[in-house]
């Protein structure tokens, strides 16, 4: 799969079936990124390194400056899978650890953090 770049002009991502991945570079330099379903644009997304996580927001700032948008519980992709691959690839990525439960472990979450998810991603789905 081809890796596509994301139009420059879009400052604010929504993703969905998101996920966190902890990734080590062969060179030894650690940082976390969140993929998924980039639901404006309909491909899969990686981001660039997470600088700030709001968890009542459930939004991500990256070094980029972009703002991404999670709606919903994490998930997978099904083309997440292989644009991962090829985005690690091209970036020497030489170790990754998913570490999406440190972000939201939905074994913890409450019902009313459920349903406050549950009905922005059905709110981003009716849009």
């Amino acid at each position: 799969m081809a890796v596509r770049n994301a139009p420059e002009e879009s400052r604010e991502v929504t993703l969905r079936r998101w996920s966190v991945m902890e990734i080590t570079t062969k060179k030894g330099t650690s940082s976390r990124h969140v993929h998924g379903h980039d639901v404006t644009n309909n491909f899969a997304r990686t981001s660039s390194a997470i600088s700030e996580f709001d968890a009542h927001n459930m939004t991500v700032s990256t070094r980029s400056g972009r703002l991404y948008k999670l709606v919903g519980l994490p998930g997978n992709y099904p083309a997440g899978k292989p644009a991962w691959d090829a985005w690690c690839s091209s970036n020497n990525i030489g170790a990754q650890v998913d570490v999406t439960d440190d972000y939201l472990n939905i074994d913890k979450l409450a019902t009313l953090g459920f349903d406050r998810l549950t009905r922005a991603a059905m709110r981003e789905g009716n849009s």
